[in-house]
């Protein structure tokens, strides 16, 4: 039965419980890494670059961890996988309060590749997919949203905490605290699919009455033909380098910082930059419903580059934490802008495939955060490495409208149309 009717339906207990995992371990670990980069080099007498290179392996392990995770997720008990998973980033967490060296936190971004792989992004929307038909849009938004909203929360939180009682308690407490709130929902609330509970995705009963009598189609490219077309290749490094725009994300409170603006004022940055995130995901996902993806996918370019710009040239409070708030327009380029050129020019025949390949480019990302360290270190200036990013933003734009111009191509060329098949398991994860 779908919507058990007179109860909630189980999966929106799923979805409530996929926001505390995005809150907790995706807006909590990473969204607010860059809080403790400025205590942690000042004790330390360690350079930005170096640290953050922690965030490099991250980046590295967890992209050549998809393919574990896209077997693994179906084939095993997901309580007892993503409990593990939560755990060993928890852990991985709550070592950084003992490490004394800097090489250390590189075994911790291991420890957050293996972990985070399973549940930073992959698994709460492998759940949604597998739970809703009907409202699937509503579902992912809402959990893609408290990841902002906990990246929001958390750094303002846990800057207050490294003032008052140090970054090692800081550290070690707010591991506690994400263990506490996401493992009862990943040991025991969360179920792979609705048939492990005895029911059917929320709007299975409408969606096979609307197909009754249809023959339903796949529209699409191959992926085989896709990865030969120039379109691909232009959004592969699309998705690449764009991601390059994760690493200002960590060390923005290292910049307030450095211009005498205070650590507390750097943490704000980041909250309102996740706050930002969280109102470009609705604002885009609006407009390419009612205008196609073209003009937004430029627009968010656009406005990540004229706070990549305000950075650069202001020192003020004001104007930057207006910057910071529209500065996380650029989270939205990656979660919603890629997706939608690829289904857009690609079709949904192959859709999971192809934006499997293309996900892989995101090992491109490993560099951002530590290369701005590194400059920073080289040069005690921030605006070289703004700068830069406004160039990035500029290639993206131009990759864009490569991968735009062979649309009608491709589809006149390679457009087919497919049977409905199930998608395959491995597919799924890697789907997001």
């Amino acid at each position: 039965m779908t919507e058990n009717k007179g109860k909630i339906f189980y999966g929106w207990w799923i979805v409530v419980g996929c926001c505390f995992m995005q809150a907790c371990c995706l807006g909590l670990m990473m969204n607010s890494a860059g809080i403790f980069y400025t205590p942690v080099c000042e004790e330390l007498g360690i350079g930005l670059g170096p640290l953050a290179l922690y965030l490099t392996v991250y980046f590295f392990v967890t992209t050549f961890s998809y393919p574990f995770v896209a077997r693994i997720l179906p084939k095993y008990n997901i309580n007892i996988v993503l409990s593990v998973a939560v755990v060993v980033c928890c852990a991985g967490m709550g070592l950084m309060s003992t490490y004394t060296e800097v090489w250390q936190w590189y075994i911790s971004g291991f420890m957050y590749g293996v972990g985070g792989a399973f549940v930073f992004v992959v698994a709460a929307t492998v759940l949604i997919e597998n739970w809703f038909i009907k409202r699937r849009g509503l579902a992912l938004g809402v959990t893609q949203c408290m990841s902002g909203l906990g990246g929001a929360l958390f750094p303002i939180i846990g800057t207050a905490m490294i003032n008052s009682m140090g970054w090692r308690f800081t550290y070690l407490a707010l591991a506690i605290v994400a263990a506490v709130l996401v493992l009862p929902w990943t040991g025991f609330v969360f179920k792979f699919r609705p048939e492990d509970k005895g029911l059917k995705p929320y709007g299975y009963e409408e969606a096979m009455a609307e197909s009754a009598g249809k023959k339903a189609t796949y529209p699409g490219v191959s992926a085989k033909r896709a990865i030969a077309t120039v379109a691909f290749w232009a959004l592969f490094l699309y998705g690449g380098v764009e991601a390059l725009m994760s690493g200002y994300n960590t060390t923005l409170p290292t910049f307030a910082v450095s211009i005498g603006l205070g650590n507390e004022f750097g943490a704000q940055m980041l909250a309102l930059a996740q706050i930002g995130y969280v109102v470009a995901t609705i604002g885009m996902g609006w407009l390419v419903d009612r205008i196609g993806v073209a003009i937004p996918s430029f627009l968010t370019l656009a406005i990540t580059a004229a706070a990549l710009f305000g950075f650069a040239v202001f020192h003020d409070a004001l104007p930057l934490s207006v910057c910071a708030f529209f500065f996380g327009t650029n989270s939205v380029i990656i979660t919603i802008s890629m997706a939608t050129l690829l289904s857009d020019i690609f079709g949904t025949r192959d859709f999971a495939k192809i934006l499997a390949y293309v996900r892989m480019s995101g090992c491109i990302a490993a560099f951002g955060s530590s290369t701005i360290g590194f400059i920073y270190d080289a040069t005690g200036r921030f605006d070289i490495s703004f700068y830069a990013g406004i160039g990035i933003l500029a290639l993206c734009a131009v990759l864009v409208i490569i991968a735009l111009s062979q649309k009608k191509k491709i589809r006149e060329k390679y457009w087919e149309e497919d049977e409905p098949v199930e998608q395959e398991a491995a597919e799924l994860p890697v789907a997001a």
